[in-house]
């Protein structure tokens, strides 16, 4: 939804018509692996091998040509702003950097239990407990690595969704664009159809993802095992302003990544 929306800029031109619908640069290019191993969601951030930073062998100009190359055959280059969204793109910052010093990183950060309900679709025989601890390797890999990324805007899809002109107005201002598209609709509900065809902003799509964990844990079965991994999870979830055992708690909008800024910064970091 995020890339959606900051790729309808006239000044953006986000990656379009690329032979795989999600329309991720990490596979549409031959620079880096993006295969099963490096990449599989809810995995790739417990592989150290799929991690790259500004150490890595592939951080040439060779690659940035070629990567670059690759890319702008789904991007129209004549506008100023070019986009590109891959998930592994969270242990992937300082690389991307090394490559392409002038970038700004955008991170939305949203709920781990919805995140990992969403990425169980795909493999529901996956331990939802596997992908919260992949939550947390993830975002706990970005704050390690904030420190050294130059240009990196960090919001909530929880405050998105309460107030979608007020987030982008704040990213489009990171990125020193106005915002060309205020009074953006809101609606209850759960959008059927990834905002793709149906572009209204629904607000009741982490809802629909608390009740099936709420079914989930309230089987008898699985609750002793449920309550452990809270006690062993909550102190981490925590440090980003979630909490597994009231998700309904948020602390006021804007917390940025742990440790990096002050709570009323929206920016963990920007440059």
């Amino acid at each position: 939804m995020l890339y959606r929306y900051l790729g309808e800029h006239p000044q953006v031109s986000a990656l379009t018509g690329t032979p795989r619908p999600a329309n991720e640069g990490q596979h549409n290019q031959s620079v880096y692996p993006a295969d099963t191993y490096h990449s599989k969601a809810g995995r790739f951030a417990f592989r150290e091998a799929a991690r790259f930073t500004e150490e890595s062998p592939l951080v040439t100009d060779a690659s940035r040509r070629t990567l670059f190359a690759e890319w702008s055959r789904f991007w129209d280059t004549s506008r100023p702003y070019l986009l590109e969204k891959s998930p592994p793109n969270l242990v992937r910052t300082r690389f991307l950097q090394a490559l392409f010093p002038d970038s700004y990183f955008v991170v939305l950060l949203r709920h781990p239990i919805p995140n990992a309900l969403a990425t169980r679709k795909w493999d529901p025989r996956t331990d939802p407990w596997s992908l919260i601890e992949h939550w947390l390797r993830a975002h706990e890999l970005l704050v390690e690595d904030a420190p050294s990324i130059g240009r990196l805007y960090v919001l909530r899809y929880e405050d998105l969704v309460a107030d979608p002109d007020d987030e982008l107005g704040r990213v489009f201002a990171f990125l020193g664009l106005d915002d060309h598209a205020p009074g953006r609709e809101r609606a209850e509900g759960v959008n059927a159809d990834n905002f793709q065809a149906d572009r209204t902003l629904r607000t009741g799509v982490n809802e629909k993802y608390f009740d099936e964990w709420r079914r989930l844990r309230g089987a008898f079965h699985r609750r002793l095992r449920y309550e452990l991994h809270e006690r062993r999870y909550e102190e981490r979830v925590r440090a980003f302003g979630y909490s597994l055992r009231d998700t309904g708690a948020l602390p006021a909008p804007g917390l940025p990544l742990p440790g990096l800024a002050d709570a009323g910064d929206r920016r963990a970091r920007a440059a």
